[in-house]
């Protein structure tokens, strides 16, 4: 009996730390994801202002 229990205890133990493991992944990949976007943003961003500044001083020289 004793050991049936340690067995079934093992067992949802083992079966609770894979769980975490993969939450704890999913949370990782996420994390990563966000983070490559905002540096896709941000050098969107950059790639705009520039295109912006040089339409400005090509406007500046026109003039």
């Amino acid at each position: 009996m004793d050991f049936e229990l340690r067995r079934a205890r093992e067992k949802i133990e083992k079966e609770q730390k894979e769980r975490k493991e993969k939450a704890r992944l999913k949370l990782q990949k996420e994390k990563k994801a966000k983070e490559e976007a905002r540096i896709q943003r941000e050098a969107i961003e950059a790639a705009q202002r520039s295109r912006r500044i040089d339409a400005a001083e090509a406007q500046l020289k026109v003039t």
